[in-house]
């Protein structure tokens, strides 16, 4: 009796599958079908200059940190040595 009223479900669910699938086929190949009118992937390589910059300033900023780490410890030798030379 309320067949009739739920029948359409069926075809529903297969269509919102289907075309979920192709959106995430489109989305892994990189394809946006011209949402981004005509400008191609430079958004996608404009963010990779962005995060090989930033990588390269995440470097040079641990290379700065491990010298500033080991005048720390030469620093701390230093004083460990003194007071243990006054201490005598």
């Amino acid at each position: 009796m309320l067949f009739h009223m739920w029948w359409w479900l069926i075809p529903l669910m297969f269509f919102l599958a289907a075309r979920g699938g192709r959106r995430r086929y489109y989305r892994d190949r990189g394809w946006d079908r011209g949402r981004d009118r005509g400008r191609g992937s430079e958004p996608v390589a404009e963010l990779q200059r962005t995060v090989e910059s930033q990588r390269d300033y995440i470097e040079q900023l641990e290379a700065r940190l491990a010298r500033v780490e080991e005048g720390l410890e030469f620093a701390e030798r230093l004083l460990s040595e003194r007071a243990s030379a006054a201490a005598h």
